[in-house]
């Protein structure tokens, strides 16, 4: 909330560096909401149930991103200034401020009336471990790396896809805002069937290898040919379902609760990282385009090509995922809701193993080489992300 209030006061100071500071702020924040909504999701709800309660979660976060990029325009031309769109935006976090409250207090007396061994009893389960983040396993670390393209490349996106169809189709701003918010539209109304439609069939893997699929094909709509920019962007939306419920729920069946927050903390961290590169390396090949006004329709085809292969990666790392789960993990995150247990039995002593790693007196004997391989890899684009952010801002 007080990255938006930043963020709205720089309009009228006309300052970049205080809108910078506001976007920080308000990327820490967001993020950091995010992580605890899904990881309070997964300690009350754990497997069937559990992608409905995501679902809901994630449509009602994608119906005020549709609402949010239909009316941006709108709401600036009616107050004749375009900051008055941000200050929408702080009134909406200022009203989410106010029912944050009011759970915190509804948590308060829950806590109060609930008797101490249950308590007790819930401090020991959600324990956290930090030893565990070098026990985690490969097919978590095969999301991540999903979650880094896929995740970035959603989101980096989202970012231009207005401007691309404003200068791609030759259409006005208000028209080309409505337009881009049709990526945000599909997933008010496929997520909350997708999350009954995991809990009956499961098909997690699948869903994640189209979704990836369906990325790439409406880059290449979108940008290499001539077809109505509405269905690239209907194809674009339908991925945007169905990944990410696919991912959050396939973290949360294969980590204990302990180190769910953390698990789906370096999901967020890893898709921020890949959305901050893929943003840049978007603005670079986007300055390498034409700068004639005749020409503007191709400004964009170094970024679309980009994406196409961007999404070719992401297709790989979900063709990977599938594989693991299905000779690895006994298709667990393939499985529905009466298979699971099956699937869960097999896989039990894999799935308790970093705890009993993470806990054991001689842990470090369990430690190899590799474990930490997947830490380094993600903080170094941790650094790169921010030195490439401050090469820009310099």
């Amino acid at each position: 909330m007080v990255g938006n209030l930043i963020i709205s006061l720089s309009t009228h100071m006309q300052s970049f560096s205080t809108m910078v500071v506001g976007r920080i702020l308000y990327g820490l924040g967001s993020g950091s909401i995010t992580v605890v909504q899904e990881t309070i999701l997964g300690s009350w709800f754990k497997g069937k149930g559990l992608a409905i309660t995501i679902a809901i979660q994630i449509t009602t976060s994608r119906i005020a991103s549709f609402l949010s990029m239909g009316t941006a325009i709108p709401i600036a031309n009616r107050f004749g200034f375009y900051g008055a769109a941000f200050w929408a935006n702080f009134v909406v976090c200022a009203l989410s401020f106010g029912i944050n409250l009011v759970y915190i207090g509804s948590m308060r007396r829950i806590h109060r009336n609930t008797p101490q061994h249950l308590l007790d009893r819930l401090r020991t389960k959600h324990k956290f471990n930090p030893r565990l983040v070098l026990f985690l396993f490969g097919v978590y670390w095969m999301i991540i790396v999903e979650s880094f393209t896929l995740g970035g490349g959603w989101n980096s996106f989202l970012h231009i896809n207005s401007e691309l169809i404003k200068l791609r189709f030759g259409v006005n701003d208000a028209v080309a805002a409505w337009s881009a918010s049709v990526s945000q539209i599909m997933p008010i109304f496929l997520v909350p069937f997708l999350g009954w439609f995991f809990d009956l069939y499961g098909l997690r893997t699948d869903m994640l290898v189209f979704s990836t699929s369906a990325f790439t094909f409406s880059m290449l709509l979108l940008g290499f040919s001539k077809v109505n920019p509405l269905v690239g962007l209907v194809v674009f939306s339908i991925s945007l379902a169905l990944g990410p419920l696919a991912e959050i729920t396939a973290i949360s069946l294969i980590l204990p609760s302990s180190s769910l927050g953390t698990g789906l903390g370096i999901y967020k961290s890893a898709m921020n990282t890949g959305s901050t590169i893929v943003d840049i390396v978007v603005g670079v090949l986007q300055d390498r385009g034409s700068r004639l006004l005749e020409e503007s329709a191709h400004s964009y085809d170094y970024v679309m090509a980009f994406f196409v292969a961007w999404g070719a990666l992401s297709t790989i790392a979900a063709g990977m995922i599938f594989l693991i789960d299905r000779f690895k993990w006994h298709s667990l995150l393939r499985s529905n809701a009466s298979d699971r247990k099956e699937a869960y039995h097999m896989a039990k002593s894999k799935i308790n193993r970093p705890m009993l790693y993470a806990t054991a007196s001689n842990w470090r004997d369990y430690v190899a080489p590799w474990n930490f391989v997947p830490l380094i890899v993600l903080g170094c684009m941790l650094v790169i992300s921010w030195i490439l952010f401050a090469m820009k801002l310099a």
